[in-house]
């Protein structure tokens, strides 16, 4: 082989080892690019949710308490105002954050249901079990609102003065459970996700590589909604 041959070869190689680093830097450079931009994405939809529960829920948070002060029933007003405050805070202090910690948004779904129970006074009745081994998690912000709001609604449309909401959240392996189980009213149109079920699941599908999101009927009662969450599964 001449020298010339030989030059040839080396030039060769080491241009296309140029190249091909060129090649895995624009390929690191743009997969860093992509998880800028859903991040992104994700920041400027979780505010989305949040400008979405103020209009409705706070117009009707702000009636029944001026109700409640009209009737002179002082005490629920202040405890109407603490609930709101509690859940307004909450919402000032994670503002940047995708993601809280179980015991947290808890504490945020009991004052958002405390709140309703002025609403719809006795009609609407809850309970929750959460396991201790839950408390710590971390799961998206703001994740149960629309689902627990969802259940309170279809239960509105009951005849009865019973409406019980049930929420249960556990851990069985790897996966974060949480249940919830609500009584329908027969006309409802319960087979329909409604707005803030289809924001979950389109939430969850940029969020997790795998979830689970079922609507079933039980009977003609009674309706469960069940989330099944990897835990530490989400997308980088």
């Amino acid at each position: 082989m001449s020298s010339a041959q030989l030059d040839l070869i080396i030039f060769a190689a080491v241009l296309a080892l140029a190249l091909a680093l060129r090649f895995y830097h624009n390929a690191i450079s743009k997969s860093v690019e992509l998880k800028r931009l859903q991040g992104a994405f994700a920041q400027e939809q979780l505010k989305a949710l949040r400008s979405q529960l103020n209009p409705h829920f706070l117009f009707n948070t702000l009636n029944t308490i001026a109700s409640l002060i009209r009737l002179k029933q002082q005490e629920q007003a202040i405890f109407a105002l603490s609930q709101l405050s509690s859940m307004l805070r909450q919402v000032l202090e994670s503002k940047n954050d995708q993601d809280v910690k179980v015991k947290d948004e808890v504490a945020f779904i009991q004052s958002y249901i405390e709140i309703q129970k002025l609403r719809f006074r006795d009609k609407l009745q809850t309970s929750m079990q959460i396991n201790d081994d839950c408390l710590e998690l971390e799961i998206p912000n703001m994740l149960l609102q629309p689902l627990v709001e969802n259940a309170i609604q279809h239960g509105s449309q009951l005849e009865s003065n019973n409406n019980p909401v049930n929420i249960e959240i556990f851990k069985q392996h790897n996966i974060l459970n949480i249940v919830m189980i609500n009584k329908v009213a027969q006309v409802s149109d319960h087979k329909g996700f409604g707005i803030g079920i289809k924001n979950t699941r389109a939430r969850l599908e940029r969020l997790y590589g795998d979830f689970k999101l079922e609507l079933d009927e039980l009977n003609n009662e009674l309706f469960q909604t069940t989330l099944k969450l990897p835990i530490g599964g989400r997308c980088a």
